[in-house]
């Protein structure tokens, strides 16, 4: 089994504070195995923590990007292009698939967070996977929901930190059946992962928001 979170944000996104570096090193100290920086509508986070990843032994990066679609989030994972933003949910998962990625919709009901399910029926769009474990969302409404329409649909289940800080990197991970990282995307295809993890606390996301707002002032 190998430990991964799929759903981090670096400097890069604009609404982190995470370096790359210190996103590979709280991902290693906290057990992970591989990750993802998906950051909003850029890949230079992910391109920069690839590169830093080649000197440091026991955890491993995958290309990634968070898109914003015209109707909410999906995330390429696997892809190291860029994808334009508010494209159609079928362009921008064609996209994705016509590059060698994995279709991912993130934080899917969640009204507040851009949630693609909130807005189109899923049966509309081919998707290769689900968030059902979002840190941020833990309890919530979001995480429920997905998590029965994984179920009920044989959909790939993930869990995410959705990270914003250092502090929350692996609060929420995808355990996936796997010695190797050779075989990752295989058994994603095949259905060979688990979300586990917990809620990233209130204080945290509050200072991500009060971050925010001192931001937007200046």
């Amino acid at each position: 089994m190998m430990k991964l979170d799929p759903h981090i944000h670096s400097i890069y996104s604009k609404d982190s504070q995470s370096k790359p570096k210190d996103i590979l090193k709280q991902a290693k100290k906290v057990g992970l195995d591989i990750i993802a920086i998906s950051d909003h509508n850029t890949n230079k986070g992910s391109k920069i923590a690839i590169e830093m990843s080649k000197s440091i032994e026991g955890i491993d990066v995958i290309p990634s990007i968070e898109i914003s679609s015209n109707k909410g989030h999906i995330i390429g994972f696997g892809i190291e292009e860029l994808i334009f933003a508010n494209l159609s949910p079928e362009e921008t998962i064609d996209k994705i698939h016509d590059l060698g990625g994995v279709a991912i919709i993130p934080h899917p009901y969640s009204i507040y967070r851009n949630g693609l399910l909130t807005k189109i029926n899923y049966k509309t769009i081919e998707f290769d996977g689900i968030e059902v474990l979002n840190a941020r969302f833990i309890l919530g409404f979001s995480n429920t929901k997905s998590k029965k329409l994984a179920k009920k649909n044989n959909i790939p289940e993930f869990g995410s930190s959705d990270s914003h800080f250092l502090d929350s990197i692996g609060d929420c991970y995808t355990e996936v059946d796997i010695e190797s990282i050779d075989d990752l995307f295989d058994a994603i295809k095949k259905n060979r992962t688990k979300a586990f993890g917990k809620r990233t606390s209130n204080y945290l996301i509050t200072k991500e928001v009060f971050n925010k707002k001192i931001r937007r002032k200046y």
